[in-house]
């Protein structure tokens, strides 16, 4: 009866591992929230998130990952993704987005709020049964951004 249970247990994650796991798709609405968090110099620290949609018909564990953020065609810069949680098959989820930007450089090369075109470049990772996908990730859409300021 154990050797039943390995062997089809062995089997579904064969299976799984062979099925096509689908991009999640981003969501995003057309005003884009940015808090500022914390001021350090000339380079804050922001928080963004991104809404995403599992169009997969299992859910999965997200487990992070790493993107590089462009407001038409400047840096903003990179964000590091360092938080897991699941995400229940066809369901919408946030990745929040950390980010110190270097404000000098984005003024003088004109930074927009208004009708900018934002690109996400990255990897996003996660897990179903214990199986671990790194996918690449892509997005570009045009938003207003909404420039939050947080007491600090």
């Amino acid at each position: 009866m154990f050797n039943k249970l390995n062997l089809m247990l062995a089997f579904s994650a064969t299976l799984l591992s062979c099925a096509p796991f689908n991009k999640p798709q981003f969501r995003m609405p057309a005003s884009l929230d940015v808090e500022v968090l914390k001021w350090e110099g000339s380079h804050p620290t922001i928080r963004t998130k991104a809404i995403c949609y599992n169009q997969n018909k299992i859910g999965f564990t997200f487990k992070g990952g790493e993107a590089t953020i462009y407001l038409d065609t400047l840096k903003l810069g990179k964000a590091k993704i360092d938080t897991s949680f699941y995400v229940p098959a066809g369901s919408e989820f946030k990745v929040p987005a950390y980010l110190k930007i270097d404000m000098p450089y984005l003024s003088t090369h004109g930074l927009r709020l208004d009708g900018t075109i934002v690109t996400i470049r990255g990897k996003f990772k996660g897990s179903v049964m214990g199986i671990v996908k790194t996918m690449d990730v892509s997005y570009k859409g045009k938003h207003d951004i909404n420039l939050i300021m947080k007491p600090f």
